[in-house]
């Protein structure tokens, strides 16, 4: 049997030297006319993980263009729809080396779930967000943060941090539409 973390140590230390990369190169520096402080990180401060919002925001170059928190928040779901299919991907791939059923079981359960979570973006969250139904993109970005801790839930260990990072932004998401709504 292959030992399964012997396959994902070296992709997770990529992904994160990559990512670490990624982020430095694309600072982004998108202001607020009125006030000259980083847009982003403003608006980032009345999530409930600011931390997280502001690193996945920064690192995406279409943040820089968002002049007003609707188009911020598009640009945010976005982020969400190509995480989930990133994780999917990932997972994917990390089941071709799997052996033990268990982990197999629950790698193919993270697959569904992403896969879940994409297609719930792209065909609820979006549409309803571009119609301005805000509540209604809010349940459906919310979605993919119940995806997220299924996957969490079965137990595995891998891709820990790319799944926190896809919950937390999530409920960044849900907070812009809250914004949004009132």
């Amino acid at each position: 049997m292959v030992n399964p973390t012997s396959f994902y140590i070296p992709i997770l230390i990529l992904s994160i030297v990559l990512h670490i990369l990624y982020v430095d190169h694309n600072t982004v520096t998108a202001t607020s006319n009125s006030d000259k402080v980083p847009f982003i990180r403003q608006s980032c401060k009345a999530t409930s993980v600011p931390d997280t919002c502001i690193s996945v925001l920064e690192a995406d170059s279409r943040s820089r263009n968002a002049t007003d928190l609707k188009s911020l928040t598009r640009i945010s779901i976005d982020i969400v729809y190509e995480e989930a299919i990133g994780l999917k991907l990932l997972f994917i791939k990390a089941e071709e080396n799997v052996t033990d059923p268990v982990l197999e079981r629950n790698v193919k359960l993270c697959i569904k779930s992403f896969d879940y979570c994409s297609y719930h973006i792209k065909t609820a969250a979006i549409p309803d967000f571009e119609e301005g139904n805000y509540r209604d993109a809010n349940i459906d970005v919310d979605f993919c943060g119940g995806c997220a801790n299924d996957c969490t839930d079965t137990g595995i260990k891998l891709f820990n941090r790319e799944i926190a990072t896809l919950y937390d932004f999530s409920g960044d998401v849900l907070a812009f539409l809250n914004m949004l709504r009132s």
